[in-house]
């Protein structure tokens, strides 16, 4: 568990329980026009099989999550992942970082990413792998992926060519010694 004060709220950032399912699953259906559409089933095998399935909470009060799966999920048959699991040998797969609107500009992203970045690190994995929706474009998430040094690897259309991906990969060498 971690935690933080900003001057004005607190922060944690915990492992998902079950009561925090129909949360999760309501602000997965909010956004799900630059998300994968998911259900109570799915998300039970996510919260088993992630590697990171964090949630983060503002003042006590559920904000946003991150879900993140390593490679070698022979079970997983998100095309998206899939088509990183062809190409990389090592890698952690951002299946999704989502924040409540409410809740935008406070740097809870970042603060999620991070948690993400602390695991590569332990994990001694240099990959970090995002797909983020072009079509429809999402703006604010292809900007903050940019920020942050995410740079596009590939393109991918997905839902019968509906939507449209931007495959897209953060390089991370952490040196011996380094913190």
């Amino acid at each position: 568990m971690k935690s933080g004060m900003n001057s004005r709220y607190m922060l944690m950032i915990k492992r998902i329980e079950p009561k925090d399912y129909n949360y999760v699953l309501k602000l997965n259906e909010e956004n799900v026009d630059v998300l994968i559409p998911t259900d109570r089933e799915e998300l039970e095998y996510l919260a088993e099989k992630a590697a990171l399935f964090q949630t983060i909470y503002v003042d006590e009060v559920p904000a946003g999550f991150i879900i993140a799966l390593r490679e070698g999920l022979k079970d997983y048959d998100f095309r998206s992942y899939r088509w990183f699991e062809e190409r990389y040998s090592k890698f952690l797969y951002i299946d999704r970082v989502v924040v409540d609107k409410k809740y935008w500009k406070r740097g809870l992203g970042r603060k999620l990413y991070q948690c993400a970045f602390d695991y590569v690190k332990e994990n001694d994995i240099e990959i970090v792998a995002a797909a983020i929706t072009t079509v429809p474009y999402n703006k604010e998430s292809l900007a903050f992926h940019a920020k942050m040094g995410f740079h596009e690897v590939g393109e991918q259309l997905i839902r019968g060519g509906t939507v449209k991906i931007s495959q897209q990969v953060l390089l991370l060498q952490y040196q011996v010694g380094q913190t």
